[in-house]
């Protein structure tokens, strides 16, 4: 595993990241001497795996949420009022 400075690493980013990329190289990056971070090559199948994993989540989060909402609504919908007329009164246009 190399070390890298900051700086360098700010000159060299283009041919830093295609050696990551293309060789697999794994850099220490340093300030001042100290190390503050790991520069390492992602497996893509496993970023992959994971970004669909997430997006999924999301997803189903945002339908439980679309759930949630809309079985409030019927709870206080008045049988007065048809949807659109409740649409409008969320809105504020009554």
């Amino acid at each position: 595993m190399s070390l890298i400075g900051v700086r360098e690493l700010r000159q060299q980013t283009t041919q830093v990241l295609r050696k990551v990329q293309e060789e697999k190289a794994e850099y220490v990056i340093t300030y001042q001497g100290r190390p503050i971070a790991l520069l390492l090559p992602l497996d893509t199948e496993m970023v992959n795996s994971a970004t669909l994993s997430a997006a999924k989540q999301s997803a189903g989060d945002g339908w439980e949420i679309y759930r949630r909402v809309a079985e409030s609504l019927r709870q206080a919908q008045r049988t007065s009022l048809d949807t659109q007329q409740l649409m409008d009164e969320i809105r504020g246009e009554r």
